[in-house]
């Protein structure tokens, strides 16, 4: 992860809390409930280790439905909020979500102008761009707070 400390930071560490041993992180300036990790890596206390896995936007959406306990793909405004505007690759709160790989991920959003595509994020960057719903990105998911 590179930084630019001339840049203030979008997604400070004062506004997140661990929940859940760890697992989960509460972003007090949304009220989302964050997975850690992305889908297919596990918390082993320090970080997220394993191998992220991609899903295309059917799967996505419907991994999240088996996971239950309100776990969803983030609508496209939802996972915008974790962009860390001062950092690249990747562009997120590696303190907080550690081993974000720096490349695309699915939101719930569909683009408007086409029912083939929808709203995904690059954690390289930290832009957003439409993705084709046939597509192979990877997933984080979230959770309103109870």
């Amino acid at each position: 992860q590179t930084c630019n400390p001339n840049i203030t930071r979008s997604a400070p560490d004062s506004r997140y809390e661990l929940l859940n041993n760890g697992t989960e992180v509460k972003d007090s300036q949304t009220g989302l409930i964050w997975q850690r990790c992305s889908l297919g890596q596990t918390f082993n206390g320090t970080s997220c280790t394993g191998t992220a896995t991609t899903y295309n936007w059917t799967n996505a959406l419907q991994t999240a439905a088996n996971m239950g306990n309100g776990w969803r793909v983030p609508n496209i405004k939802e996972l915008d909020s974790l962009i860390e505007q001062a950092c690249y690759s990747p562009s997120i709160n590696e303190n907080y979500f550690p081993n974000t790989v720096s490349s695309w991920y699915w939101s719930s959003s569909p683009v408007a102008y086409g029912s083939g595509s929808a709203w995904v994020v690059n954690f390289y960057g930290g832009n957003a761009s439409s993705g084709y719903k046939y597509g192979n990105y990877y997933v984080r998911l979230v959770r309103s707070s109870q």
